[in-house]
């Protein structure tokens, strides 16, 4: 599947240029990794991608198509992971992946073994029926993330789903996340600001003020690394 934005922007209250004529090319089955600081325009993209908001101007082609963005269909294609954490922290992890199957439509005989295989592959199993407002934090990031994959999308999007977690735990989140894109799974967009969570292989957009100030991949993280910090601390 295809998936392109193209010259995006979007202003807030008609003075705050929150984006400014924005493009990329996603790449199915890889990662791509949207880099940059606070206040660089990340979350406003997550935003409008998700529907929230509806850009200033600019358009989103997927297979070629272009989004009415009156039409909820191209969503189901989608997972979403939020920075805030969206799961029922009185409801167990099971009873979370459960509800979130049944608003996507699928019957108990589509997602009894869905659910199952998420609880295997994202190890699960210890914790799966207690309530989520128990969990650590990177219990419940790995829910969240089950969960959005729960419909099979094509595409997985993250606004900085790493926020708050130890290294231990980010480290286990990239290695989530790379893994399915291995595994032919489905393509993910990562919006974060932490360059070292990335792999050489991964494609790198990096944004500052909105703008996009660089696209492409790096020989090395200790490359990007350098890369990015010269591009974000420019005037």
């Amino acid at each position: 599947m295809k998936f392109s934005i193209k010259n995006l922007s979007h202003t807030y209250a008609g003075k705050v240029h929150a984006l400014t004529d924005l493009s990329l090319e996603l790449q199915s089955n890889s990662v791509t990794a949207l880099l940059g600081p606070n206040g660089a325009g990340k979350s406003t993209l997550f935003k409008i991608l998700a529907g929230l908001i509806h850009p200033t101007s600019g358009q989103i082609e997927i297979n070629g198509k272009l989004w009415d963005r009156e039409d909820a269909k191209p969503l189901g294609h989608i997972g979403f992971v939020f920075q805030d954490p969206t799961v029922d922290p009185m409801r167990s992890g099971q009873a979370n992946l459960i509800y979130a199957a049944q608003l996507q439509g699928l019957t108990t005989h589509r997602f009894a073994p869905r659910i199952d295989e998420l609880v295997n592959a994202f190890q699960m199993s210890e914790f799966i029926r207690r309530p989520v407002g128990s969990l650590s934090g990177g219990q419940r990031r790995r829910l969240e993330i089950a969960r959005a994959l729960i419909h099979r999308p094509s595409w997985l999007f993250l606004d900085e789903p790493s926020t708050g977690l130890d290294i231990d735990n980010r480290l286990r989140l990239s290695e989530h996340l790379h893994g399915l894109t291995k595994s032919g799974e489905c393509g993910v967009l990562w919006c974060t600001h932490i360059p070292d969570e990335l792999r050489p292989e991964d494609n790198v957009v990096i944004m500052k003020k909105g703008q996009k100030v660089f696209a492409g991949s790096f020989g090395s993280i200790d490359e990007l690394m350098g890369r990015y910090n010269e591009l974000v601390s420019a005037s």
